[in-house]
């Protein structure tokens, strides 16, 4: 049927992103935060992937920072056209150059992941951010962000198809940071001799 976004499904109801999904914004300072906890910035984002690997610990951070839980979609506001958007593979804080988004509902998952990770809505970002030399976006023009939104149904049956891949990918995730555990701990012992393959 017809739309402002052109032709949508049958039921389907033109909306803002912002009323499936909300910005979690937990700030946590600097003497509050745990040494040993993961810490995510935008350096340990990858462009156009939302697996994200890699991460730091938080000891010797300096600055009030966003607290936020494995499932959490993290999106980098700075410079937002360089397309970094993922899936927090753990629990920890993070840049508050990032945004970090959560549904609604979990049913929503998918979709808002779906979303937020896609060149459309990148770009949108682009062009509503503000700043020359460093531009950022925000939740408030991120949640204008027009969307066709599905039906719960049909959004639980994309969630269902959506989920267990990233649950997949996290998996990964933790199995490689396990693997490199323990390459780093047995090398020193392979290379001097001690320990024998």
């Amino acid at each position: 049927m017809p739309s402002e976004l052109g032709q949508t499904p049958e039921g389907w109801e033109v909306k803002e992103l912002g009323e499936v999904a909300w910005q979690h914004r937990s700030v946590v300072k600097p003497e509050e935060i745990d040494a040993e906890l993961p810490y995510i910035a935008l350096e340990h984002m990858p462009k156009r992937c939302i697996a994200l690997t890699q991460w730091s610990n938080a000891d010797g951070l300096a600055s009030n920072k966003f607290k936020f839980e494995q499932g959490d979609i993290l999106f980098g506001k700075l410079q937002p056209y360089f397309h970094k958007v993922g899936v927090a593979p753990l629990s920890g804080v993070c840049s508050t150059d990032i945004v970090v988004v959560r549904p609604n509902s979990n049913l929503w998952f998918g979709f808002v992941l779906g979303h937020t990770s896609s060149p459309e809505f990148v770009d949108y970002t682009d062009a509503t951010s503000t700043g020359t030399r460093m531009p950022r976006t925000n939740w408030r023009d991120m949640s204008r962000y027009t969307i066709a939104l599905p039906s719960m149904e049909v959004s639980r049956a994309f969630n269902g198809l959506v989920e267990p891949c990233v649950n997949r990918i996290v998996s990964a995730t933790h199995e490689s940071h396990s693997l490199a555990a323990q390459r780093d701990a047995l090398l020193p012992g392979l290379v001097s001799g001690e320990v024998k393959v």
